[in-house]
């Protein structure tokens, strides 16, 4: 009797934990609901992020310090149909800081302004721009010179409309267009 209560107990825990790893599994670790992963209505997950984003920027930020090297977006997660217009994109940014003496320059957060674009010689439906925001910070160990950043964010983005949705990501003087689909 005691060998049969073993055994049921140790296949009602292996059933606890297979279907908790399968929950898991469907809903990306918890970041997504079950019935949205079910039935695929409702926008994707939370956005990560490396560096805080803002709408607003304070002032003494020191942008003269900010040199933009490259920028690459990638569309992390899009599933557009009628019950979502939302998809997920990842923008990297890297570049150069510019120190000034024994003051080091140094990324506080992303501002990010997005409008929408009623100028038809630009060929895109929205304009997304990404700023970082430089501060200074005093540091003995620096003096002068230039150091290199990178960083990767993620950002959640509405479709403007049914069909083809055409993006443009602005930072610096760098940019890059996506195109997202939205289906009926």
């Amino acid at each position: 009797m005691k060998k049969v209560l073993k055994l049921s107990g140790l296949l009602l825990l292996t059933f606890v934990l297979l279907a908790a790893g399968y929950y898991l599994y469907l809903t990306d670790f918890g970041r997504k609901d079950i019935l949205s992963t079910a039935f695929f209505t409702a926008g994707p997950g939370n956005p990560r992020l490396e560096i805080p984003v803002t709408y607003n920027i304070g002032w003494w930020s020191d942008q003269k310090a900010l040199s933009i090297d490259s920028l690459k977006i990638d569309i992390v997660e899009s599933r557009l149909n009628v019950f979502n217009s939302k998809s997920l994109i990842a923008y990297k940014v890297s570049g150069h800081l510019k120190n000034k003496g024994h003051w080091q320059s140094v990324i506080k957060e992303v501002h990010i302004s997005e409008r929408i674009n009623n100028d038809t010689t630009l060929h895109c439906d929205r304009i997304l721009e990404i700023t970082p925001v430089i501060i200074d910070k005093e540091n003995n160990k620096v003096n002068g010179g230039t150091a290199k950043f990178e960083f990767k964010n993620e950002h959640t983005i509405t479709s403007n409309h049914w069909g083809r949705n055409r993006i443009k990501f602005i930072c610096g003087q760098k940019e890059q267009t996506i195109e997202l689909f939205q289906f009926k």
